[in-house]
């Protein structure tokens, strides 16, 4: 019986140097796979810019592990979501992102390293428009129905938001990626890997992982022993959507008050979005109701919803309850 995978041309390297160089070799016909579940996606959608006729395999070359170390916990890319999901040596809001993403099936299968890196889910781009990120000069989503996967704090080219849910963890927890390419490796912060919507090697996209690079392993620094983390997700559907909007949390305390935080939102900007002034808003006080409130109202006040096709501002006082729940949650651990 014929499927979209016996168009492709499967290769499965035996070490990253291998992999890079069929990377180099194929150009942008060829993307890296591991657990499939986007890349497959897009495939059987047909969106012209993502038809890759070489695929890179690379799930069997020794990624998926999870290694405490003097430094912090390493995480390799293909690390299966639900492995960490359910580990208990990784911080609670690692843990709670990748339990949060999609069903039990697709976390089994996907990996740490293809949430971050994932496509974005806009239906424009996903049914073939010739949208920005496709090939084509214009961002449909900005101008159409932008209800649920669009930014409510701007872009540039594309609106899009990130739909992943693990990035946001590892921006609230100071993380970093390892990236090796022909020219070698390269460890950059999760604001280096994410910086925003740019061209990268011909394709419009958010993250800065060259054609021919693949993400190898994160880095997460040890946390204080007097920290709380959280994270909250609202979404349309309960089961396995993609977040209206979400906030990774990250709080360290002296005694019952914050000494310093981090605040992540994520579904709400074209990359996972820390928000100092939130930061601001509980640092040095202790948690109350009016604290929850004045952070989430600080968390927001850059919003520019969209305003033209259907318009998505309902989404701000939805973001503003996601941080509202997340600190209240983390008040009662």
């Amino acid at each position: 019986m014929r499927t979209e995978v016996t168009a492709f041309g499967l290769h499965t390297p035996s070490s990253i140097g291998e992999a890079i160089s069929l990377l180099s070799k194929y150009g942008q016909q060829a993307a890296v796979i591991s657990g499939g579940t986007d890349i497959i996606s897009r495939n059987k959608n047909k969106i012209k810019t993502h038809m890759f006729t070489h695929l890179i395999d690379i799930s069997g070359l020794k990624l998926g592990y999870l290694t405490p170390k003097n430094d912090g916990l390493h995480i390799g890319a293909t690390y299966s979501l639900n492995s960490l999901a359910t580990s208990t040596s990784v911080p609670t809001v690692l843990s709670q992102a990748s339990g949060q993403v999609a069903t039990l099936q697709i976390r089994n299968m996907g990996t740490v390293a293809g949430d971050v890196l994932q496509e974005v889910w806009c239906p424009y781009l996903r049914n073939d428009f010739a949208c920005w990120r496709n090939g084509g000069n214009v961002c449909y989503g900005a101008i159409g129905d932008n209800r649920y996967y669009h930014s409510i704090f701007g872009g540039r080219l594309c609106y899009a938001n990130h739909a992943g849910d693990v990035a946001q963890a590892l921006f609230a927890l100071g993380a970093s990626a390892t990236i090796q390419g022909p020219l070698g490796t390269r460890t950059v912060s999760m604001d280096q890997l994410m910086p925003g919507i740019s061209v990268v090697g011909g394709y419009v996209k958010e993250n800065t992982v060259g054609q021919n690079e693949i993400l190898t392993e994160f880095h997460v620094p040890n946390q204080p022993s007097n920290q709380k983390s959280t994270y909250y997700k609202a979404r349309d559907r309960g089961t396995w959507d993609f977040a209206l909007a979400s906030a990774a949390v990250v709080l360290n305390f002296s005694g019952s008050t914050v000494s310093s935080s981090r605040i992540v939102l994520g579904g709400v900007d074209v990359v996972p979005r820390r928000v100092q002034s939130a930061e601001s808003a509980v640092n040095g006080k202790q948690l109350n109701e009016t604290v929850f409130t004045n952070a989430a109202n600080a968390a927001l006040s850059g919003a520019t919803p969209l305003t033209y096709g259907t318009g998505n501002a309902f989404r701000v006082e939805i973001a503003k309850g996601v941080v509202k729940k997340a600190l209240r949650a983390i008040s009662q651990m």
